[in-house]
């Protein structure tokens, strides 16, 4: 590779950087004509490709934002909410113990994981699964309780 195609690519990788080419002089030590001239051509190149190198960063809608967040709170509030919530207590807990288990050491095949995984729920303590469900019993009622709506 020759040294102007070394000092050309440098050049240029600066430039996409975001530095002006007055820095690219004082850390290069590169004469001023061949950086000038090497960030008129790439800023032209740059300004074809319609900013295909640097994209222009887009900035929302403010209305929109507030419009979108609206609609997510309706919908919330209409009662969806997923069948198997993933941040459940009991799941959280229950689903913890059984990664901690089958994780203890890499598996080859979806068998050897799977038996993993039957070993961890036959090893499960009934204290365990007992502790589990007794956190979460108490939002279950609290459910109950309200008729199936929101609950704190």
């Amino acid at each position: 590779m020759s040294s102007e195609l070394e000092r050309r690519t440098a050049i240029i990788v600066v430039l996409r950087c975001g530095r002006a080419p007055k820095e690219i002089i004082d850390l290069f030590k590169f004469p001023k004509a061949t950086v000038y001239s090497i960030a008129k051509s790439f800023k032209e190149s740059e300004d074809i490709e319609e900013g295909f190198l640097t994209p222009k960063r887009k900035t929302p809608d403010r209305s929109q934002v507030r419009k979108r967040s609206v609609d997510f709170i309706d919908v919330l509030v209409k009662g969806f909410w997923p069948p198997a919530a993933l941040t459940s207590p009991l799941r959280v807990l229950l689903v913890g113990v059984l990664e901690r288990d089958t994780n203890k050491r890499a598996h080859n095949t979806v068998d050897s994981l799977k038996a993993a995984i039957i070993q961890a729920v036959a090893n499960l303590s009934r204290e365990q699964v007992a502790h589990a469900v007794g956190r979460f019993r108490h939002r279950v009622e609290a459910v109950i309780v309200k008729g199936g709506s929101w609950i704190e």
